[in-house]
């Protein structure tokens, strides 16, 4: 899979643990459905990294390594609760950009406004490897 190469220390460790509890792939066909960098699958337990459209952008290898992030959190939300279901950080605590903020309201509109609270915890996490760990260890290892 070409999004390993990309991939930073932390986030191959992120990957390793991820692996060993779900399928992860490269270009599912949601990639060309729509507009997205990954998607995770709770009914499929597949992880989908969006390579093809991750590398057409400048700072590929960032956005790969947000990408996984991204979605390992959502692992750890499925983990957590045996739903998709927010990990329970308070609403107050997370603090998102701009672009992030964009990026959630992208996602309500492709899932429904369910998702909101969930999303807003991937993006806030996504950058934040050590947490990321830390919540897939606490609830699914």
């Amino acid at each position: 899979m070409e999004f390993l190469l990309y991939l930073y220390p932390q986030s191959q460790e992120i990957y390793q643990m991820v692996a060993r509890a779900i399928r992860v792939v490269e270009n599912a066909p949601v990639c060309r459905k729509h507009d997205i960098y990954g998607w995770f699958s709770p009914s499929n337990r597949t992880l989908a990294i969006c390579t093809t459209r991750i590398m057409s952008r400048e700072k590929a290898a960032h956005y790969v390594n947000e990408t996984l992030l991204h979605e390992s959190v959502h692992l750890a939300q499925i983990c957590k609760n045996r739903a998709l279901l927010p990990l329970g950080i308070a609403p107050s605590q997370i603090q998102l950009s701009a672009r992030r903020k964009q990026d959630v309201e992208k996602a309500v509109k492709i899932v429904g406004p369910s998702i909101r609270q969930i999303e807003n915890e991937a993006f806030w996490l996504e950058d934040k490897p050590n947490e990321v760990k830390y919540i897939l260890k606490k609830y699914c290892l």
